[in-house]
């Protein structure tokens, strides 16, 4: 190859990449956003879930107490019956 055919290529080379260039870092932008912001919905979540595991444990623990409850207002009505 001769330098004017060297010079073509590099010409063409160089026209692709400064045309793609802009479009490349504009992907890379929003894709950077885009695992940011997946990385912050992740963040809530687990919050959510770790928050939804407390009410769980709460629920549980008021139900076992309302059971308890009910003996014994069921007892005290009988207690009362007699």
């Amino acid at each position: 190859m001769n330098a004017h055919t060297w010079g073509i290529t590099v010409g063409v080379l160089t026209s692709i990449l400064l045309a793609l260039g802009p479009w490349m870092f504009m992907v890379h932008a929003k894709l950077a956003v885009i695992a940011t912001q997946i990385a912050e919905l992740n963040e809530k979540v687990e919050k959510s879930a770790k928050s939804g595991d407390e009410l769980w444990s709460r629920y549980a623990h008021h139900e076992t107490r309302l059971g308890t409850h009910e003996v014994q207002i069921t007892h005290l009505e009988k207690r009362l019956q007699e």
